[in-house]
């Protein structure tokens, strides 16, 4: 099937209004991206991967309250077969590939993160500082293009409330950041070194993004974010996902590429045709006789 008639084939899960949101905001809430089933196992899964005695490995970080499991050679994709199809998840991907204007995706991340309640600094909203993620190599300018653009953010999978260690978004974030980098290139400034190379960007007021167990928190790449401390009782549990264009602008950059990673026989059982395709192991063009579909 051709990819034209592949658009035309997906379902267009968002309306019409959360697309001029998320395109005027830079980010979106979608609520119900995982049954209340699905949210359930998934949350159970990450708890598992905590050991019983909190004694955790020296590779994972922690930090302010926020717990991020690291395998020993320090990837932060957590991809075990209970997990793996967080990362083929068809509501996720629809609303994914509507956004991009294209079903053929790449999808990457898969790191976990767990915020515990903190009473360190009551005075302190933000754990982390707002910064942009390396979604561009440091050695390349911004394009601004369909090609370039990364949407990515985390699954809730718990309750997130006012200060219950939510993602912080600066509405419009993704506007002021290109418009300051244009601003940056007309003076011959070199935007990529700006506030510490986008890691430490203080002349934004963020706002926190709540949700309830189930959603996803959606973020266009130029999106200056960060976490709130979690000065609530339940611990935070999410699970971070990014998709791309494929071929991607900056793809020979992408920290997981078509072969690029190894799945054993559990991780494959685990895997849908669709999950294949967006972890690059199956090409988007299809075999003669395979069904229409993702």
């Amino acid at each position: 099937m051709s990819e034209t008639r592949e658009r035309r084939a997906l379902p267009s899960l968002l309306t019409a209004e959360q697309v001029e949101c998320f395109q005027r905001d830079g980010y979106l809430l979608v609520e119900n991206a995982l049954t209340a089933q699905e949210t359930a196992h998934y949350r159970a899964a990450i708890l598992d991967l905590v050991p019983p005695g909190l004694s955790l490995p020296p590779h994972w970080r922690v930090m302010d309250g926020r717990i991020k499991p690291y395998l020993p050679h320090r990837d932060q994709t957590i991809n075990t077969p209970a997990l793996i199809p967080l990362m083929g998840n068809e509501t996720l991907y629809h609303v994914m590939a509507q956004l991009h204007g294209t079903p053929r995706l790449h999808a990457f991340d898969g790191s976990v993160g767990i915020t515990l309640r903190n009473d360190a600094r009551p005075d302190e909203v933000l754990s982390q500082r707002l910064h942009l993620d390396a979604s561009v190599p440091p050695e390349k300018d911004f394009l601004f293009t369909a090609e370039e653009l990364q949407l990515g953010g985390c699954y809730y999978l718990t309750d997130v409330e006012q200060d219950g260690g939510g993602i912080h978004v600066v509405p419009q974030g993704h506007r002021l950041v290109e418009e300051e980098v244009r601003s940056a290139r007309a003076r011959g400034v070199n935007s990529r070194s700006l506030h510490g190379s986008w890691r430490n960007i203080t002349h934004h007021r963020s706002v926190e993004v709540t949700g309830p167990a189930g959603s996803f928190v959606l973020m266009h790449h130029l999106m200056p974010h960060a976490a709130s401390h979690n000065r609530r009782s339940l611990a935070r549990i999410a699970y971070f996902m990014r998709y791309v264009r494929t071929p991607h602008a900056h793809g020979a950059h992408l920290p997981e590429l078509p072969g690029g990673r190894e799945y054993d026989a559990a991780q494959l059982g685990a895997m849908t045709p669709l999950t294949r395709r967006l972890l690059g192991l199956d090409p988007w063009d299809r075999t003669r006789g395979e069904p229409e579909g993702v």
